[in-house]
């Protein structure tokens, strides 16, 4: 029999006992898999514009095996403020942003809930798992269509703006596209050929175009036909920022300069009872 002193210490064992038997199963009933799951799902979101898992690498690293090369905090961290931790001078963001021809990984503003996920997806993802858009043959793209993309001759499906609002390119010849963004001529190289660009321009994570497309998206046969004309565009060499539309601009004031030229010439030739009546109009 157990002394009545002896009561409140046995209750607290039972009290533990229930905590640590009882609470703590239930805390941790989600299984793995189940955030794993959710991981892959954030990961076709995200991700594959730049990277596969055992695909090998485009814009960013193949990201097999990445668990166990760099520590869980990093991860985190990066996931978390890829920005900041390039801004901070990372000694490994510093050098994947050299490897990756100076081609920064993009904020995602992603949740802490939403990183566990993807870095239990990480820990457990193989090459056999199937990649978006895997066994199925690719898209050919039409180098025209997407030069009419690119230039908005023919608007995006998703009613999503024009690449020459902001972007210029080789190919587009005078006047060119605008002048906000970088050139693109060789955009292709810098994202690994046309399948890196492809995966770029369906997953479009960069912060200052993330408004315009979050919800206009780029259909795959656009994805395709951008990345044909842009690859394209590639064979020819960077026009000189601006030149262009200097040219045009000159060309424009010249021929209006020509005009009032020859305007002014054809009233100084009227007879000058005809040039008093013009003058008063």
């Amino acid at each position: 029999m157990i002394p009545k002193k002896k009561w409140w210490l046995l209750g607290l064992v039972l009290l533990a006992g229930f905590v640590s038997g009882g609470l703590l199963p239930s805390i941790q009933a989600a299984p793995p898999g189940q955030s794993a799951e959710e991981g892959e799902a954030l990961f076709q979101q995200y991700c594959t514009g730049c990277h596969t898992i055992g695909g090998g690498d485009l814009a960013g690293p193949d990201l097999l095996g990445v668990a166990e090369k760099r520590d869980p905090e990093w991860l985190e961290h990066w996931l978390a403020e890829p920005d900041k931790m390039i801004a901070d001078g990372d000694p490994i963001a510093l050098q994947l942003l050299a490897q990756y021809n100076n081609i920064p990984m993009p904020n995602q503003h992603l949740t802490l809930s939403e990183i566990d996920a993807l870095l239990a997806y990480l820990g457990v993802a193989q090459p056999s798992l199937p990649s978006p858009g895997a066994g199925q043959p690719a898209l050919a793209g039409n180098p025209q269509a997407g030069k009419d993309l690119f230039t908005g001759a023919k608007g995006l499906s998703a009613g999503g703006s024009a690449c020459a609002a902001c972007h210029d390119t080789a190919g587009l010849g005078a006047p060119g596209g605008g002048l906000l963004g970088p050139d693109l001529t060789q955009v292709v190289q810098r994202y690994g050929g046309e399948a890196g660009l492809r995966g770029t321009l369906g997953v479009i994570a960069f912060p200052s175009m993330v408004p315009v497309y979050r919800d206009r998206p780029l259909t795959p046969q656009e994805q395709a036909d951008l990345a044909a004309f842009l690859a394209q565009s590639a064979e020819q060499s960077p026009p000189s920022r601006g030149v262009r539309h200097l040219t045009v601009y000159a060309l424009a004031f010249g021929v209006m300069d020509i005009f009032l030229v020859g305007l002014f010439v054809w009233h100084r030739r009227l007879p000058r009872a005809a040039r008093r009546p013009l003058a008063r109009r």
